[in-house]
């Protein structure tokens, strides 16, 4: 099956065939493994292995790996062709509002009203799951609204900074 994997502002075209997983071109054997009632996954990359907590959200995916969180989109070959067909247009994560992944408590604002910031800045480190998680802007702009303050908890889904998307 092939799909189209959007990391941030970088689109990589994957296609999966049994255990055997290629990634722009680059093939490599994998698996992918749940932990039972937990979103804890384990990736098998060729002899390698790596943990990551992926939650999953209205149109993307945030995956949390070392205290780092990603937003990210998978699309299907069909469905990429579908919204071609339908003139859909380019595919938002989230647009200008950054939202919480997961309930936590917030640690750090790191970015203020009027400032203008570049996708992937971090706005707000939050506090989930005992680790510190860098929460970024998907898209730049001037930040127009924060909606938190350090010592705050928060749910998942909830609106941590507005950001006017630039352009």
């Amino acid at each position: 099956m092939r799909y189209t994997v959007t990391i941030g502002v970088h689109e990589f075209a994957v296609v999966v065939n049994g255990a055997e997983v290629s990634v722009n071109g680059r093939s490599v054997s994998a698996s992918l493994m749940s932990i039972p009632e937990t979103p804890i996954r384990q990736l098998m990359l060729g002899n390698s292995s790596h943990c990551y907590v992926i939650v999953d959200g209205e149109q993307s995916w945030t995956v949390l790996r070392g205290g780092e969180v990603t937003e990210v989109a998978v699309e299907d070959e069909r469905a990429r062709q579908l919204r071609g067909v339908g003139g859909g247009g380019e595919r938002k994560l989230r647009g200008g509002a950054v939202v919480a992944p997961m309930p936590g408590l917030v640690l750090r604002v790191e970015v203020q009203q009027g400032q203008t910031i570049g996708p992937g800045t971090g706005v707000v480190v939050l506090e989930a799951m005992k680790m510190e998680n860098q929460i970024s802007a998907v898209s730049g702009g001037v930040v127009t609204k924060v909606h938190v303050t350090a010592g705050q908890a928060v749910e998942k889904g909830a609106l941590l900074v507005e950001v006017l998307p630039e352009g």
